[in-house]
């Protein structure tokens, strides 16, 4: 693996912990943000020197500028962003929703990784090789399910984000591409109807639903300089649940 440094962005979810293990096993060093709970990510750091933890909060610009702040002063330079956040699902029909409940998933995924290139900025310009992985969801292509219009909502626009950024900075020597994950055995699922777990994976063709790794499989390729060529692409990791 080349001498890289990655940040990995909600380290504590379950895919960005997976994330951040398989790209320590690989030769990185990895920026683990949390918000609240490190507790996980501490249990990595006690075996993993190159595993450094950041307090970030994604809704205060200033949080973000701090964190961003430390690691450049730290390692001066981050060459991989993996941006891997979510609120938790909650399942609720759009006639019974209420904007909060869009306006949270928003602010959470757009102002998060719009203050992370805010903060970045000088790099970027700077023409520093800087590769963004941006964690989607296989909703935003098809049928969404019932229930969850404010998260596919979110995903929707970050993909429009991501798919701006790809365009936008590529003269910058960035490139930036998305994971669109099926459902995956992660926390995120403990607010979803159980039976709706057990079709999905009953659904699909393989007969389960993801598990993290699979992710975090997909994550280190796309840090790697063999990706170096891809940029605003958007690859499914679902079993073939959704075929394009």
């Amino acid at each position: 693996m080349e001498d890289k440094t990655a940040l990995v962005i909600g380290a504590n979810g379950g895919i960005g912990l997976e994330t951040s293990r398989m790209l320590l096993a690989n030769g990185m060093k990895v920026c683990a943000t949390y918000h609240s709970n490190k507790t996980d990510l501490e249990q990595i750091e006690n075996s993993k020197m190159n595993l450094y933890l950041y307090q970030m909060d994604l809704l205060q610009e200033n949080s973000v500028k701090s964190a961003l702040h430390e690691m450049i002063k730290d390692h001066r330079k981050i060459d991989v962003i993996v941006y891997s956040v979510s609120n938790s699902i909650k399942n609720k029909s759009i006639m019974n929703m209420q904007w909060k409940d869009i306006q949270e998933h928003l602010d959470l995924q757009l102002k998060g990784i719009f203050y992370v290139v805010q903060s970045l900025k000088d790099q970027i310009q700077a023409k520093h090789k800087t590769k963004f992985i941006i964690l989607l969801t296989e909703y935003c292509i098809g049928k969404p399910p019932l229930g969850i219009a404010h998260y596919v909502t979110t995903k929707y626009a970050l993909m429009g984000f991501a798919k701006s950024m790809a365009s936008e900075l590529a003269k910058y020597n960035c490139t930036v591409n998305m994971v669109s994950p099926g459902m995956v055995a992660t926390n995120l699922l403990s607010n979803l109807p159980p039976k709706l777990v057990e079709m999905t994976a009953e659904n699909n063709p393989l007969k389960r639903i993801a598990v993290p790794k699979d992710v975090a499989n997909v994550v280190l390729f796309l840090s790697r300089n063999e990706s170096d060529y891809l940029n605003g692409v958007n690859i499914t990791v679902n079993g073939g649940g959704i075929m394009l």
